[in-house]
């Protein structure tokens, strides 16, 4: 019975803080740096970052509103580099906010995704709408031995 209490408090302590991710029971801080050291072709380059994990999802902010994806693709001590996947022009080395989800890259899985048409991020790319997943299934990551329970 506590188990579930604490499950049912970290859903709500989630929903109230959107820099904040579950896993299990347990909640972590989404880390976000401003900047980046260099950009070359789709790859960019942040120092000074801790605590991420390869293959981890990163979310760009730029300034003008607009949101790109990447994930992370090498690691080395505390620099990180990133491929993005919408490209990278535009992107300025001192205004970028880089968000780490903590999370590797998730695909809703369906039988409704036979014949479909993907982008590289996993999203839908041919006018059809959303894939709906079946709700409760667990999955794991590719490149990593941890559980992802879908809610």
């Amino acid at each position: 019975m506590h188990r579930m209490e604490c499950c049912n408090l970290c859903d709500q302590r989630t929903a109230q803080f959107p820099g904040f991710y579950k896993k299990g029971t347990t909640i972590f801080m989404i880390k976000s740096y401003i900047g980046l050291n260099a950009v070359s072709g789709s790859l960019i380059v942040l120092d000074g970052v801790t605590g991420a994990s390869f293959d981890e999802m990163v979310e760009l902010h730029l300034p003008g509103g607009n949101t790109r994806t990447g994930r992370v693709v090498q690691i080395d001590g505390s620099r990180v580099v990133v491929q993005v996947f919408e490209g990278t022009s535009g992107v300025a080395l001192s205004s970028l906010n880089s968000n780490f989800t903590g999370k590797p890259m998730e695909m809703p899985l369906s039988p409704e995704i036979l014949g479909r048409i993907f982008d590289g991020a996993g999203r839908p790319a041919d006018g059809y709408g959303e894939i709906y997943p079946i709700i409760g299934r667990t999955y794991r990551s590719a490149h990593a031995d941890t559980r992802y329970d879908t809610l």
